[in-house]
């Protein structure tokens, strides 16, 4: 019942019976108790084709609080947020040796999260969890020499840390928030300096393996792994702007950073040919790198995120959406996400109350015989 009040809420009695295959005696039983016990509430009432008006039910934003960190070069930004993903407050602490120091990120989280406690006026008895997102470089087992759980001991708060790659927080807040809530299956793709995908299934993300490593042109570009053709080779933004330099006046694009490159790249089709034909073919990449996805796991949409993706999908999403069409043999709908704006941050804090639902026995104490 809480999954679902927190993945499709508010919802009434009657529809968490269909959705959780529970008897109504059952879920108002336990919606009692829920309520008593402040994780539940109600949230307004809804027409019920002329009977009496239907109580909503939701999850309780103020129940608890949720930490999201986001790792971006030498530095954590750290927020606070309700259990509605509300961001409450924001702080940033820097780190001198990256992620590869387990007691400096300790030290400077624990330091943070104090300062936004104190900000916000909420106590640390509050807290339901930590989330922490990982860039799309790195791995939980490989890329850092630390765990969720050594990261627990060092803090001491005694509250559990979720440790999640970039592209998998994604997927689960465009589920919870953006383009893909309210459907079962999607599939969310990031498209930043290179690529990568997840599959988002009842409340839980997972990253489709090397999918930016599969092969679009046999025998084509090659690709930073020592393989030719890859997706990633003509779809993530470092092969689109390699590719630009071979362009006539590819003097512009040289000036800025990836971001500034790309959006000049994109914002020249208007005037140059040679730039838009460029575009137009990578806007066919990505329709056919993400009609194979359409095709193997038969998702209800594919949402495209990430600076690159939005960038390019902002201006030729006509043209994504068709070549997937021709070759995802299915009729997901194709869109952009919708939560561009700190998504990695907002995705992250969503981990901890996941969890929390997930396992009834760390439901708080008031909660936890429920």
């Amino acid at each position: 019942m809480l999954s679902a009040l927190y993945l499709d809420g508010p919802l009434s009695r009657k529809e968490l019976s269909a959705a959780t295959g529970l008897s109504p005696s059952a879920v108002s039983q336990s919606i009692t108790g829920l309520v008593q016990n402040g994780l539940v509430r109600e949230a307004g009432k809804a027409d019920s084709n002329g009977g009496r008006p239907r109580t909503l039910l939701d999850i309780n934003p103020t129940f608890g609080y949720t930490v999201g960190v986001a790792i971006t070069g030498r530095a954590l930004r750290i927020g606070l947020f309700d259990l509605s993903c509300r961001r409450i407050q924001v702080v940033k602490r820097a780190l001198s040796a990256g992620v590869q120091d387990i007691d400096e990120v300790a030290r400077e989280l624990g330091i943070g999260i104090r300062h936004l406690l104190s900000l916000s006026g909420v106590h640390d008895s509050a807290l339901t969890g930590i989330g922490i997102g990982l860039p799309s470089s790195a791995s939980p087992h490989q890329a850092i020499p630390w765990t969720s759980r050594k990261l627990e001991s060092l803090l001491g708060l005694g509250i559990p840390v979720f440790i999640e790659r970039e592209v998998n927080i994604r997927a689960l807040v465009e589920s919870r928030l953006g383009a893909a809530r309210g459907v079962g299956r999607a599939v969310v793709v990031q498209i930043g300096l290179g690529v990568e995908a997840s599959l988002v299934a009842d409340g839980t993300a997972k990253r489709i393996r090397d999918w930016g490593h599969t092969t679009i042109d046999y025998g084509g570009r090659s690709c930073h792994c020592g393989a030719r053709g890859c997706v990633e080779a003509y779809v993530g933004a470092s092969g689109i702007l390699q590719r630009s330099l071979e362009l006539p006046g590819r003097e512009a694009l040289l000036e800025g950073n990836d971001f500034e490159r790309l959006r000049t790249l994109v914002g020249s089709t208007e005037h140059c040919a040679a730039a838009h034909a460029l575009v137009r073919e990578t806007a066919g990449y990505i329709g056919a790198a993400v009609g194979n996805l359409i095709a193997l796991l038969a998702p209800a949409r594919l949402v495209i995120s990430g600076w690159a993706g939005q960038l390019l999908g902002s201006r030729f999403l006509p043209e994504i959406r068709d070549a997937a069409t021709r070759h995802g043999l299915s009729p997901a709908a194709v869109l952009l996400g919708r939560v561009e704006v700190d998504a990695t941050l907002t995705g992250a804090a969503v981990l901890p109350v996941l969890g929390l639902i997930k396992r009834g026995t760390a439901l708080p104490r008031a909660v936890a015989g429920l």
